[in-house]
């Protein structure tokens, strides 16, 4: 693609990744990553997150660094990963998402649906959009249309603007049954929620400018290989559309 980034992959957890994996990706055309807080326990406190958002800020850029690839790191609360005392520290939020480097809230959303993970979701949509900053929004593999449904709800109602939210892990269950809006779209080429001849079939239904693809890599299994694989087909029939999908959206959404 005439020396141009190949893929931006807009959702992962790739700080879990052994260098040498990530060098071969971007040999083959990985170009930047959005690394997303998520940890696979439930925190014991607050201090436990800010550590992990350290790492990320602090360690993980000169690490990538080291390969060429470029770090873009989102940063926020997980509903799977809620510790005590929340509500007491979730303005704490504000200072990390103003850090350099910093481009986006997440990965944030529900998952089980309890009014613990609702009332997450809204507080930190608040700062996120005090401070104008997209969101990475986390749709489970259980309930996922009804889970939607109800984050594009408090969406709506805390006034976020639809198009700085990325409706995650999307899938053809979702594009038939969650109402449409102005939100992107987040294809997680993994095993278990998208293959590739499946993204390659819901590309052609969705809208190119919507599109982001990512390989949402993290301690379960996962295939960070497949997005290229996807780009790599969808090149062949529409160069562009494979740029808008792999890169463009990403820069435009992210403010790259």
């Amino acid at each position: 693609m005439s020396g141009e980034p190949v893929w931006i992959d807009s959702h992962n957890h790739h700080y879990l990744t052994s260098l040498s994996v990530l060098s071969d990706l971007s040999q083959r055309g990985l170009s930047g990553l959005v690394e997303a807080s998520w940890i696979p326990v439930r925190p014991s406190s607050w201090s436990t997150l800010e550590d992990l958002f350290r790492w990320l800020t602090e360690v993980e850029r000169q690490r990538l660094s080291r390969i060429g690839v470029r770090l873009m790191v989102a940063l926020g609360v997980h509903p799977r990963c809620i510790p005590p005392g929340f509500s007491s520290n979730v303005k704490r939020l504000e200072g990390w998402l103003e850090m350099n480097g910093v481009v986006a809230l997440g990965e944030v959303g529900i998952d089980s649906g309890s009014e613990e993970e609702r009332e997450a979701f809204r507080e930190q949509l608040r700062v996120a959009r005090a401070l104008d900053r997209p969101a990475i929004v986390h749709t489970p593999r259980m309930r996922k249309a009804e889970i939607a449904r109800l984050e594009l709800q408090i969406i709506r109602e805390v006034g976020f603007p639809e198009e700085l939210a990325v409706i995650d892990h999307f899938n053809a269950e979702l594009l038939n049954e969650l109402p449409k809006g102005r939100y992107m779209v987040g294809l997680s080429l993994q095993p278990g929620k998208l293959s590739v001849g499946e993204a390659v079939e819901l590309v052609y239904r969705l809208e190119p400018e919507r599109i982001l693809i990512n390989s949402d890599s993290s301690t379960e299994p996962s295939e960070p290989s497949w997005g290229l694989e996807l780009l790599r087909r969808l090149s062949e029939r529409d160069g562009e559309l494979a740029r808008m999908a792999g890169w463009k959206n990403a820069q435009r959404f992210f403010g790259l």
